[in-house]
């Protein structure tokens, strides 16, 4: 519905993952080849139907991205700071149709991102990285000032699985264990049983995660009680929300 293209590079990658906006490289020598165009600000359905598009073209590919929000379906899910991440990403990201959402970060000192894919790491880490090196990033000057006033200290990642079913990639994992923040688990959700022993044996990535998520276990015991890191990042796994509460 926006008139650029890349709206997925532009409002869907972490602003802190410089590295990855550069596939806009390759875009741009798809865009150059002759005979390819592009059209934006356009909603099929609404400005032009499916069938004038085969009408005109030989192929028609239907390639896009979610326009809505994936519902918990809980109690409570549309109180005020509940979000998705979606919402939360366009709007750190600076995506013009969420630029002017109210976020209050200055309420509470604790959040909850519900999930433990890439997309809530991103979250998580907006939350928890010091503002000085989030001010390195494009990230929009008006989150940087919402983030500048937070007063969360604390957020706990909550996934239904347990961690050798986490679907975050390690590389993400690794870059959250390694900022200065300290990182908590529960003992009790990290246990595997014998189908996960065997999952994670057969599949090399899941592997490498479990690896790195057991190597910070282990730090995160030799350094409990030592205090020093100002925020805290809490991996919690096994627990599905029914409810959230608050009063409006």
């Amino acid at each position: 519905m926006l008139p650029t293209p890349y709206d997925l590079v532009r409002y869907g990658v972490a602003p802190d993952h410089a590295e990855t906006k550069n596939v806009q490289k390759e875009f741009d020598q798809v865009m150059d080849m002759p005979g390819c165009s592009f059209m934006g600000g356009v909603t099929v359905g609404q400005d032009v139907s499916v069938a004038e598009l085969r009408r005109l073209y030989h192929g028609v590919v239907m390639a896009y991205g979610a326009s809505g929000d994936a519902s918990l379906g809980i109690p409570g899910e549309g109180l005020e700071g509940s979000m998705s991440a979606r919402c939360m990403v366009n709007w750190y990201n600076g995506h013009p149709h969420y630029a002017s959402m109210k976020i209050d970060l200055t309420s509470g000192s604790r959040a909850v991102v519900i999930g433990n894919g890439n997309v809530a790491v991103d979250v998580a880490r907006v939350l928890t990285k010091p503002l000085d090196e989030l001010s390195k990033t494009d990230m929009a000057d008006y989150a940087l000032e919402e983030l500048g006033r937070s007063k969360i200290d604390e957020v706990d990642v909550v996934g239904r699985r347990g961690p050798a079913q986490a679907a975050w990639t390690t590389a993400e994992l690794r870059e959250i264990v390694g900022m200065s923040c300290s990182v908590g688990f529960r003992e009790e959700e990290m246990l595997l049983d014998s189908v996960d022993e065997g999952y994670v044996a057969s599949n090399r990535a899941r592997k490498r995660a479990m690896a790195l998520l057991n190597q910070t276990l282990d730090a995160s015991r030799a350094a409990k009680g030592q205090g020093g890191a100002q925020k805290r990042l809490n991996l919690r796994f096994l627990l599905s929300p029914v409810e959230i509460f608050g009063e409006r």
